[in-house]
């Protein structure tokens, strides 16, 4: 089931989807606000002042400013993906903090780790971001994008790199609430299933349930259709490559005006 924002159109095919932020309305600020700290931190965290929305909102401002262009429009695109899952799928619980846990630097590993409270399966999640690419109109490149974002994550689910997974457990130890009746779960999953056959040398992406994201920020005088999500699922379902899997595409006209809202709210 799928929930509606004001200001964003959600076309859902259940596994693929398609997304249309038009601009960021009073609900969808209203959305930034509520999980703005829980997005950046984990829910785990108590609601101190150390981790309260302005030092939240300082810290990520802090981050943002001081990152290439390329890296600030894939700030905002896993941003945009956090708030978009959370909001609009109520059995996907993201289960990582978009903030190094570490320092200030991009997080190593996964992009986000999402557990569906339905099915009590994990899915490994990958977002890619970016403007046009040379020679490529709106469908074409979002399509680029989430042909990216599944070599990415090809390559490093058949990696024998258990890093990944300490990362990921790490992520949703400090992440998700102990009252939490999933947490165990999942961290068994990562643990016993994926981080130990990558220990064994096991590893492989076809036991893995997985996300694709894009993110294109254009103006949407041209919309992206579903067309490239639709196409990449069904490329994804003949390879066999993952367990299962969700292709999700985003459009909006620009990375900047989210960050003009978070200074706002700064001040």
């Amino acid at each position: 089931m799928s929930k509606t924002i004001d200001g964003v159109d959600f076309v859902n095919h259940d596994s693929y989807g398609l997304f249309h932020i038009h601009h960021i309305s009073d609900e969808l600020k209203d959305i930034i606000r509520r999980n703005l700290t829980s997005i950046c931190h984990g829910s785990a965290h108590s609601k101190t002042a150390l981790y309260g929305y302005k030092p939240t909102l300082k810290s990520f401002l802090n981050r943002y400013d001081s990152k290439t262009e390329n890296t600030k429009k894939g700030m905002i695109g896993e941003f945009l993906a956090h708030l978009l899952i959370t909001e609009s799928y109520e059995s996907l619980k993201i289960s990582s903090a978009f903030f190094n846990l570490e320092e200030k630097s991009i997080k190593k590993g996964f992009d986000l780790i999402v557990y569906d409270s339905v099915e009590n399966s994990v899915w490994i999640t990958e977002v890619k971001s970016g403007n046009l690419h040379k020679n490529k109109d709106h469908d074409g490149t979002t399509k680029d994008l989430l042909n990216t974002a599944k070599s990415d994550l090809v390559k490093r689910l058949n990696e024998q790199e258990t890093q990944y997974w300490l990362n990921a457990i790490n992520h949703v130890r400090a992440s998700v609430q102990d009252t939490s009746d999933y947490k165990d779960t999942l961290i068994n999953i990562l643990d016993s299933d994926y981080g130990s056959s990558a220990a064994e040398g096991r590893a492989s992406s076809e036991d893995k349930n997985v996300i694709l994201v894009s993110n294109l920020f254009e103006p949407l005088g041209t919309k992206i259709t579903a067309k490239p999500a639709k196409d990449v699922h069904e490329e994804l379902v003949k390879e066999s490559i993952f367990r299962n899997r969700i292709v999700l595409s985003i459009q909006k006209e620009t990375h900047e005006s989210i960050v003009d809202f978070l200074r706002l709210e700064a001040v």
